[in-house]
This record gives C-alpha cells, sequence and structure tokens, in this order.
C-alpha cells in the first residue's frame, strides 16, 4: 500500500521524484500558512497573548519579564493593520514561522543535504508547540527561534565552508541574529554556550579563538541586547533578579521533573518527542566520540566525519536548554512552561530529518516502519490541530469528553479556556453604564488584567492589584487615579474576599452582579463585577 510519505521518499535514484525538495518546503509553507490563519482566527487569545498585548500597547525598552522584540513585533501588527483582533497581533507571529521553516531547511541542506533539509523542514511543522504555539502565538518565542536559526545558519556557514568568503560580514551576521534573539528571549544565551563548547572541543575549529570575528560578533550582539540592559539598568535588574528566584530551590520533588519530561513529550507529541531525544543521544554519541578522537591526537587537519562534526555541533546547541530547564524542574515550580526546553528541541529537527532521510534510503522493515511513521504524524497532527481549534472555538469536546473538562468553583481544568475571550463585558458595563473614560479597570491577576485589556481594546485604563502584577507594576501608575472610581473585575476562583483584599484601596465596594462568558451552550466563566469607589491610595509597586 503507498503512503503519503512513500510519496515523499522517492527521491533516491529508483524514481526521480517529481518536485524538488525545495519546492515541497514551499508547499509545506504555504499549506502551513493557511492552517496557521484559519487557527488564528478562530481560538482567543490565551492568557500570555493578552498580557503582551496589553504590555505592546506602550512600547518599551523592555518588560518586567521579557526583552521586548516579540512584543514590538505584537504592536507592529496593530499598527499595520489598524485593528485589534486575533489576526492583527497574530500575523507577524505567522509570517516569520514561514521563515524559521525555510531557514531549517536551508541549515539541514548545507549540512546533511537537500532531502535531510526538507525533512527536518516538515517535521518541524508537525509538532505542536512549534506549529501552533510558536508558529502563530503572540509570544517571545516566534522571534527567538526565527533568530536562532538565522544565527545557526551564518555558524553554519562559517564553520564548515572551507572556502567561505567575506568572513567578517558573516561574523558580523552572528553578531545581529544572535543579538536579536536575545533581544526576543533570554534562552538565546544557551546559543552561546554551545557554540563555544563546540569551538572549544573541536581542533579543526581552533582558529577561530585567534579571529577577531567572534569576539566583535559578541560586541555586536551586546550593542543590539543594549536596551535590556538599559531598561533593567533603570529598574535595578528586577528582570533577571525576577527570572533567577524562579529557579529557587523548594526541595527535590521528582513529581514535579516527571511532569516536566511529560509535558515535554505533550507538547512535541509524543511521537516525535521520542526520535528527537534518541537523535540527542546519537549526536552526543557520534560527536562526541570524534571530537575526543581528534583531541587525544591534537589532530585539526582530520576532515573526516562531516556528518558526525554536524552532529557534534546540533549536541552543544541542543543540551543546554533542554538539559537545564529538566534538571531545575526537580526543585524549582516551573509550572506547566514545558516550552522552556524548545530551542534546543529545534536544532534537533535537523539531525533527525537527516536520520529519516537515511532510514528511507535503506530497504526491508525499517524503511516502512518510517514511511508509517511519517504518513500517521502528518494525520494525527492535523487531526489534534482540528480537534483543539473546534473545541477552544465551541467547547463541544465537553459533550462527549470526560469530566475533567467541566468547570468548578470558577476554575477548569481545560486548558482551552485560557483562550476564551471575555467577549460579553464590554456589552455588560455598557448597560450598566460603567463603560467610560472616567473610570478605570481592575483585576487582581496579571493575566485577567490582560484579558479585560484585550477586551476593551486598550482604549480604558486597566491595571493589576496583585502582589504578583509582573508588567503591570512598571507599565501603569495608578496614583495618577487617586479619587476616581473604578470597576473590579474577578472570578470566584481568584478573588475570594474583595473588601478583604482590596478593601483598603477604596472607599465601598458593591457587587454590581455578573457576566456570563458562554461557549456554545456552556457558561465556561463567570465574571463577579463590583463598583469600587473613589481610590486612596496607589498600589504600590510589588517589587521595590
Amino acid at each position: 500500500m503507498s503512503t503519503p510519505a512513500a510519496t515523499l521518499s522517492s527521491n533516491a535514484a529508483l524514481t526521480p521524484p517529481r518536485y524538488t525538495p525545495a519546492q515541497l518546503v514551499l508547499l509545506v509553507i504555504v499549506a502551513g500558512t493557511i492552517v496557521r490563519l484559519i487557527c488564528a482566527r478562530f481560538i482567543g487569545l490565551g492568557y500570555g497573548e493578552a498580557y503582551y498585548f496589553a504590555c505592546a500597547l506602550d512600547p518599551q525598552w523592555s518588560y518586567f519579564d521579557q526583552p521586548p522584540l516579540g512584543l514590538w513585533m505584537g504592536w507592529l501588527g496593530m499598527k499595520v493593520t489598524g485593528a485589534v483582533g486575533p489576526l492583527s497581533l497574530r500575523w507577524p507571529f505567522i509570517a516569520m514561522f514561514a521563515g524559521t521553516t525555510w531557514l531549517m531547511f536551508a541549515i539541514g541542506r548545507r549540512l546533511f543535504g537537500d532531502w535531510p533539509g526538507f525533512y527536518a523542514a516538515l517535521l518541524l511543522n508537525l509538532s505542536a508547540v512549534f506549529t501552533l504555539s510558536v508558529g502563530s502565538w503572540l509570544q517571545p518565542d516566534g522571534p527567538l527561534m526565527f533568530f536562532c536559526l538565522a544565527c545557526v545558519y551564518c555558524l553554519v556557514r562559517l564553520l564548515f565552508d572551507a572556502g567561505l568568503q567575506r568572513v567578517m560580514l558573516w561574523w558580523l551576521g552572528v553578531g545581529v541574529t544572535l543579538g536579536l534573539a536575545m533581544l526576543s528571549k533570554y534562552h538565546a544565551v544557551f546559543f552561546v554556550f554551545g557554540a563555544g563548547m563546540f569551538v572549544l572541543l573541536s581542533p579543526r575549529q581552533w582558529r577561530w579563538l585567534r579571529h577577531p570575528g567572534p569576539y566583535v560578533a559578541m560586541l555586536i550582539a551586546a550593542a543590539v541586547f543594549a536596551p535590556v540592559l538599559v531598561w533593567n539598568v533603570e529598574h535595578e535588574w528586577i528582570s533577571f533578579l525576577w527570572q533567577g528566584k524562579r529557579a529557587g530551590y523548594a526541595g527535590l520533588r521528582w513529581d514535579w521533573l516527571l511532569r516536566s519530561i511529560s509535558g515535554q513529550a505533550l507538547w512535541l507529541l509524543p511521537w516525535i518527542w521520542v526520535p528527537l531525544v534518541v537523535e540527542l543521544g546519537r549526536c552526543a554519541w557520534r560527536g562526541l566520540h570524534v571530537a575526543g578522537r581528534r583531541l587525544s591526537r591534537h589532530d585539526a587537519a582530520d576532515t573526516r566525519h562531516v556528518d558526525d562534526d554536524a552532529r557534534h555541533l546540533l549536541f552543544w546547541l541542543a543540551i543546554g536548554p533542554v538539559a537545564a530547564f529538566t534538571l531545575v524542574a526537580l526543585w524549582a515550580p516551573l509550572g506547566l512552561h514545558f516550552h522552556w526546553q524548545a530551542p534546543g528541541y529545534l536544532v534537533l529537527f535537523l539531525a533527525l530529518g537527516a536520520t529519516v532521510h537515511h532510514l528511507l534510503q535503506r530497504r526491508g522493515p525499517w524503511r516502512r516502519a518510517v514511511q508509517w511513521w511519517l504518513s500517521l504524524s502528518i494525520v494525527f497532527t492535523l487531526a489534534a490541530i482540528a480537534m483543539l481549534t473546534s473545541h477552544a472555538a465551541t467547547g463541544w469536546w465537553r459533550s462527549v469528553g470526560p469530566q475533567w473538562l467541566s468547570t468548578k468553583a470558577g476554575e477548569s481544568s481545560d486548558p482551552t479556556l485560557e483562550s476564551l475571550d471575555y467577549t460579553p463585558l464590554r456589552a455588560a458595563l455598557t448597560a450598566r453604564d460603567r463603560l467610560r473614560p472616567d473610570l478605570f479597570y481592575v483585576t487582581n491577576r496579571w493575566f485577567q488584567s490582560g484579558k479585560v485589556a484585550y477586551e476593551l481594546q486598550g482604549q480604558h485604563a486597566v491595571f493589576c492589584f496583585s502582589p504578583d502584577a509582573r508588567s503591570w507594576a512598571f507599565i501603569t501608575d495608578s496614583s495618577r487615579w487617586l479619587g476616581r472610581d473604578a470597576v473590579l473585575i474577578g472570578t470566584d476562583g481568584f478573588l475570594h474576599d474583595p473588601r478583604g483584599e482590596l478593601g483598603g484601596y477604596f472607599e465601598s465596594i458593591t457587587p454590581i452582579g455578573h457576566v456570563a462568558v458562554t461557549r456554545g451552550p456552556y457558561v465556561e466563566i463567570t465574571l463577579r463585577l463590583y463598583y469600587c469607589k473613589r481610590l486612596k491610595k496607589p498600589y504600590a509597586n510589588p517589587y521595590r
């Protein structure tokens, strides 16, 4: 029986391929972009996205918990379209992931060949965390992955192209792309570590230790990253201190470690995660083995095992984020941040693409197994995206699914509820004459303030009165609203005692009703509204 993967694998001399690898990659990009645009249109903003939207309304040099580039892109998306909506915020990230897919192919082609590059790009688009989260959502990971791969492409040209011309221009490219990756998310620092370890353990690359290129690149990267440093100097290095505290020791918790590993497998999709982990081990074995032999002989002239050299580089680029954030989960409450290891898995797709191509050239059970694995991966990923998108939009799974999706006490264990917009809120406030420019709006959770700001289209003052206010503590100043009235918005799961929690800030807090946020026939979230009379004192910055 013929499978889609069998058709794709007809690249051997057995049968001339109908399309070139580059043409197939373009087809993947077009098809993936269409799917992401559909998903972006029908899935509301998640907690993080709504929060980033609120931050992007007022562009800063940097932000409390993230560098600024991803948020600048959200601001740009709104400016270009002149609108506030899911597509206007997400289109820059969808467009950037098209570039990420092409870069994956271009690097794979340089390291292993055209078809391995194609399979790497295809598999990248079949992984949930990349094809949905990184590929379309308003968050720092989109530009991080793009510029990390752009930096890797420049490094690959420098490290593996023997007759490369204009070397300093390529090192300039390394500096700019590395700086932009760091301007997206702090995770990019692991690529500095990885590239450095590869050079130190590869005698053939020692010449770069005496070359000005790497040092110029680091200076350029630091200059591009400078806005983050300037902002942190002005705010007592709060961003670095806060991120460092998240890795604080809270006792050994093996269940946290297991949760982290399981979450990574789920985010990447288990049938893709397992091969990627295998590739990490193969890169370590083959790459470090060859590097060890060369180091023992001090042989920089050995030009054999080029494939293993490439895997050696990929190992060091991957191991930092994968190992660090997995091990930290053993003692730090990282919660559900299973995507933090994603930059490491990103480069492992290159090695996996090469392995898939190699197995497809073999006759026998391995070839048939890989063909079926590719075919089922395509089917399962498309089915999973369709189910997730349709359930997030309609809630249909509640009618047929297990009871763990049911709501309770104002909260829900259904993760798709994060994407449910507070659509009825504006009409409810208008009907109560509580949508006015002389009022401001408050929640006691950073993500709910983002949801409220998004529903009000960024046209009204929104605050977060919470010890965990995050960027709200720096992008808003409630002292300018002293003596003014507010509307407090909360849910039973997070706002238990409004007068006890916030009564000291207002003369009075009075319930004025509730708003039911529905999805299909179900009431999924109940927003409680309170009228707060006269702000008596500003909410102090909890980080000072």
